[in-house]
């Protein structure tokens, strides 16, 4: 051990600083940036969790932002596939997953993705916070699946309406009439209060020429605002 390196407590030492400094918006741009890229140099896991730490926080001048950022997401992939299983790890735990989820489908692929994103949306189960649980379901909808099909519908009744329309969203964009059932019982659900959530996936039946099926009687007896039910189609009144 060198005499800096016990200075400043050996290399564990040195990854903390420039953790610190990477995540300290008040320190100069130069001074995160060398950091930066004195994580990517040392690539240890501690490091490489230490620079996705970034991707948590928003600078104040937002072109400069974007920047350092880009700087940060090219260091780590710069790093090789190494940098998945950090990932993996940090976005469990973290409101801001897009970009470090962009490294992930990388050097993974998009079947890992979705993984990672419905192993995600299994965990979100506090209904006091929601916005992350949102975003996920907002994410899934970028993807085609068989998996997205098999899990999301549970989301159609959760206590949260903005999470019962992303979810609808999502399933809606898998493009495929497996998720007629789904949809078609979340039409039909008599406690469902939003018209909005309604009227979209009537939208989306409509567009599709799908039949309502077993949910068809219920639906015509309670159809969203502006639409009605003839024979076993929906569409606007």
């Amino acid at each position: 051990m060198g005499f800096f390196d016990f200075l400043f407590g050996g290399e564990a030492g040195q990854v903390k600083r420039h953790i610190k400094r990477l995540s300290n918006l008040n320190a100069q741009k130069e001074e995160r940036t060398a950091s930066a890229h004195w994580l990517a140099e040392n690539g240890t896991e501690e490091a490489i969790l230490g620079m996705l730490k970034r991707f948590e926080m928003t600078y104040e001048h937002r072109m400069k932002d974007t920047e350092e950022k880009d700087l940060v997401y090219n260091l780590l992939l710069s790093m090789g596939p190494r940098v998945a299983q950090p990932v993996r790890q940090w976005v469990r735990s973290n409101q801001n997953f897009a970009i470090p989820l962009r490294l992930l489908d990388h050097f993974e692929g998009k079947d890992a993705v979705v993984e990672v994103l419905l192993e995600m949306l299994g965990r979100e189960v506090d209904p006091f916070k929601t916005e992350k649980k949102r975003q996920i379901l907002i994410r899934l909808a970028e993807y085609r699946d068989p998996r997205i099909i098999e899990r999301v519908p549970a989301s159609l009744e959760d206590f949260d309406g903005e999470i019962r329309y992303a979810a609808a969203e999502t399933l809606i964009a898998q493009e495929t009439s497996e998720v007629r059932t789904a949809l078609a019982a979340a039409l039909a659900n008599p406690k469902e209060e939003s018209n909005r959530l309604r009227v979209r996936i009537a939208q989306a039946f409509q567009q599709r020429s799908w039949s309502l099926g077993e949910h068809t009687e219920a639906i015509a007896e309670n159809p969203p605002v502006g639409w009605g039910v003839s024979g076993d189609r929906i569409a606007p009144a």
